[in-house]
C-alpha cells in the first residue's frame, strides 16, 4: 500500500475518533515487523535466563514447523496479500546488535531456535479509515527448545519500559516520519494461550509528500508451549475491532500448539 493510494481516498477527511490512539506503522509497514523483531531482539540480548532445555531442532526443521504455525493469508482475510515472509536465525538477530556476542549467549540461555515473521495487507479501500477494519496483520513466531525458555523470553519482553518500546518507533524507514508515539502496556484483552499480554501503540505517520495518517495497532504477545508469538493488528483512525483481533490470536494459538 503506498501513501498516495490512501492519500487520494482520504484527502480532506479529518479524524472522527475521540481517542486518537494509533499504532506503530504508517501505511508503509515493513518497519512494523522490524519494530516487533527489534523488541524481541532487545529481550534476547539484554536478559539472562537459563533453562534446562532439550536439544533444539535444526534450523531447517524449525523453519518448516514455523511456516505452519504462523498465520496464513486466509487467516488475515480473503483478500489479504502477503507482504513479507522471512526466517531469522539467532545469528541473524545477534549480528543486528552492537553486543553481538552477548546476544548469542542470551539466545543460547533461552534455548531459542528460530524466528519467523509474516506480514499481510488488505486491499486499499476508503472504508479502511475510521471503520475499525484491520488494514495490516503482522505475526512473529519464535520457537524455543523448552517452554521455560519461551516463558523467560516473554517475561523479559513484558518488562521493557514504555519509553524503550516507544524509542523503537521514532525512526521509520523510507522517508516516513513517526511522531506522537505512545505505548499503553497491558490493555484489557482476554487471556490467550499459556500466558499473554497486550499492548497498544499509537501515533502519527507523515509521508514524504506531507500526508499524515493516524494509526492504531493492538499487539498481542502470547506463549503456547515452546512457541512465543506476537499478533499485531493495525487499523487507521481508530482501534481495530476487538472480535477480529481475538479471532486472529485464537487461530495463531491453535496453530502454535507444539508437542514437547
Amino acid at each position: 500500500m503506498r501513501s498516495g493510494d490512501l492519500h487520494l481516498r482520504t484527502r480532506g477527511e479529518r479524524p472522527r475518533h475521540e481517542n486518537p490512539v494509533v499504532l506503530q506503522h504508517p501505511v508503509r509497514f515493513p518497519a512494523t515487523v522490524l519494530i516487533l523483531a527489534a523488541i524481541c531482539l532487545l529481550a534476547a540480548a539484554c536478559s539472562s535466563s537459563s533453562n534446562n532445555s532439550s536439544a533444539a531442532l535444526a534450523p531447517a526443521a524449525a523453519e518448516a514447523q514455523l511456516k505452519q504455525i504462523v498465520l496464513q493469508p486466509t487467516d488475515a482475510g480473503a483478500d489479504f496479500a502477503q507482504d513479507q515472509a522471512v526466517a531469522q536465525t539467532n545469528d541473524d538477530l545477534a549480528k543486528a546488535r552492537p553486543d553481538t556476542e552477548a546476544a548469542r549467549r542470551q539466545y543460547a540461555d533461552w534455548g531459542q531456535v528460530l524466528q519467523y515473521n509474516v506480514q499481510y495487507s488488505a486491499p486499499v479501500a476508503p472504508d479502511l479509515v475510521f471503520s475499525g477494519k484491520i488494514a495490516r496483520v503482522m505475526n512473529t513466531a519464535t520457537l524455543f527448545a523448552s517452554a521455560g525458555g519461551a516463558g523467560s523470553a516473554l517475561a523479559y519482553t513484558r518488562g521493557l519500559p514504555e519509553s524503550t518500546v516507544a524509542n523503537f518507533l521514532v525512526n521509520d524507514a523510507g522517508g516516513t516520519k513517526i511522531s506522537d508515539t505512545q505505548v499503553v502496556k497491558d490493555i484489557a484483552f482476554p487471556a490467550k494461550g499459556d500466558e499473554s499480554f497486550t499492548w497498544r501503540i499509537t501515533g502519527k505517520a507523515m509521508f514524504p509528500d506531507g500526508f499524515t495518517v493516524v494509526f492504531v495497532a493492538d499487539a498481542v504477545f502470547v506463549r503456547a508451549g515452546r512457541v512465543n508469538g506476537t499478533v499485531t493488528a493495525v487499523a487507521f483512525g481508530q482501534a481495530p475491532k476487538r472480535d477480529d483481533v481475538i479471532a486472529l490470536v485464537d487461530r495463531f494459538v491453535e496453530r502454535a500448539r507444539v508437542p514437547g
